[in-house]
């Protein structure tokens, strides 16, 4: 059992590999979380669409009412963390409660989403710096030899470690807080004070089709949350770290988004027309016409940069799953190789990069739109993997809990992870019924793609690893 005394490292075997522990810091933590979100991406388009299409300017309360749900999650995620530090954490939250298949099976859903997240965020990196070249100088590589630059970057940051990473990502994530501060300053000294009113912003029909994609809309907002646990090995402190990177980058994310849309609504007197029309243009009109046309291509850039930012860090949670899954024995052992001198997953990182280069390669040859293509199949299968995933810590936790395997009190253990579960669950159900609205598809194809993580899951009972995986502690 846990205690107070145990220290901050888990007890793994003496001659299993391990991370390099020690080399992110608890800021560079909350940047990596925030960094997987794309701040400035997501307010330009997840939540511009639940603008336009869901509970218009309601949008601002469902954003604390989904900060609200992952604060609930939140506390029973920490106690998990304190018995397992484990780089596939909700795999590893899910076995320290359910069983190995159980974990075995959310293991591989994980690096599944994971890996695709990273995909797609690298080709958009591509897409969207051809078009920043070529609104800049009239011309562009293709979108396919900007994405295989920005794999490059993400390959070299993989095997160089946490320690630039963090920092990386915390430049890329600040440039974009700068933007989104810019546009509150500019707004709120041109509008009135009465375009401000908080009058609209809480949600009104919380069972209306509207407010079901809203809901699931601002939850894919905050995604990459459980970065927390992931980089707990290499986390200086780890117990501590996670606490407060978790909180940290909850309350960072949430300021950042919830500001973002009541500037979206302040400055424009129908919101919900100007969405509507044309969703993916609303933050950029809204920069241009209170900031200048000059935000134009810099937006363009930061989109761009927003997405590089993305794929570091979904790179990163995606080689620690292969990592974790060789160690335990779920994969071939080889991924359990580290970097002699950095202490990385430089295995994983290498056959993910490899992955990614392969899918890639494949669009380039079809002459295929990543946006279009690629897009709509990532976004819908993350989106339940991920939910998925958090619904599974949630019944560990309760379950561990009745088997005394946690000694925390009842709210930590029984009422917050049941109300979260709960919350988890309406937001499953939301996304199955507004699916096409999700992925943006009605493709047959992309309809069925929930299928494949499911297949995956299924894989991964069936081969639920060593016994002793050694990352709980005792």
């Amino acid at each position: 059992m846990a205690s107070d005394a145990l220290s901050d490292q888990s007890p793994v075997a003496a001659d299993a590999p391990r991370l390099r522990g020690g080399t992110v810091t608890t800021t560079g933590m909350i940047f990596l979380v925030v960094a997987a979100t794309a701040p400035l991406t997501a307010l330009s388009s997840n939540i511009s669409i639940s603008i336009g299409l869901g509970a218009g300017a309601e949008t601002v309360g469902y954003l604390v009412v989904i900060g609200g749900l992952l604060a609930l999650f939140a506390v029973g995620f920490l106690v998990l963390s304190r018995y397992v530090v484990e780089p596939s954490a909700f795999a590893a939250f899910v076995t320290f409660g359910l069983g190995r298949r159980l974990g075995s099976a959310a293991a591989f859903v994980a690096a599944l989403a994971y890996g695709l997240a990273s995909t797609a965020m690298v080709a958009a990196t591509g897409y969207f710096a051809e078009l920043t070249l070529t609104s800049y100088f009239g011309s562009s590589p293709p979108w396919f030899v900007l994405s295989a630059i920005a794999l490059c970057v993400v390959a070299v940051l993989g095997v160089r470690g946490l320690d630039i990473a963090q920092w990386v990502t915390a430049l890329l994530c600040t440039a974009q807080f700068a933007i989104v501060v810019a546009l509150f300053a500019a707004v709120l000294v041109q509008r009135p004070a009465s375009a401000w009113s908080p009058e609209g912003l809480a949600p009104n029909d919380p069972f209306s089709g509207a407010a079901a994609l809203t809901l699931v809309f601002c939850l894919v907002c905050f995604g990459g949350y459980e970065a927390t646990a992931v980089y707990g090995e290499e986390a200086q402190a780890p117990r501590k770290s996670i606490r407060r990177a978790t909180f940290g980058a909850l309350g960072l994310l949430l300021v950042v988004f919830a500001m973002g849309t009541w500037t979206l609504k302040a400055a424009h007197s129908d919101v919900v027309a100007v969405a509507g029309a044309d969703a993916g243009a609303l933050v950029p009109a809204t920069a241009g016409t209170y900031l200048g046309e000059w935000t134009g291509p810099v937006l363009s850039v930061m989109v761009a940069l927003s997405f590089l930012g993305a794929a570091i860090a979904l790179h990163n949670m995606g080689s620690r799953y292969l990592f974790a899954m060789g160690r335990a024995g779920r994969l071939p052992d080889v991924l359990a190789r580290v970097h002699t001198r950095h202490g990385t997953p430089v295995i994983g990182t290498a056959v993910q990069i490899a992955l990614t280069a392969g899918v890639l390669a494949v669009f380039a040859a079809l002459g295929a739109d990543p946006l279009t293509n690629l897009f709509p199949a990532v976004s819908g299968i993350t989106s339940i993997s991920l939910v998925t995933l958090m619904l599974g810590c949630c019944v560990s936790v309760v379950v561990a809990r009745l088997r005394r395997q946690v000694t925390e009190g009842p709210w930590q253990t029984i009422v917050a992870p049941v109300l979260a579960a709960v919350g988890l669950v309406a937001v499953l159900a939301a996304i199955a019924r507004n699916y096409s609205t999700i992925t943006g598809s009605e493709h047959p194809v992309v309809s069925w793609m929930p299928l494949v993580p499911v297949l995956v899951a299924v894989y991964g009972w069936f081969h639920p690893g060593r016994a002793d995986e050694g990352a709980l502690r005792t």
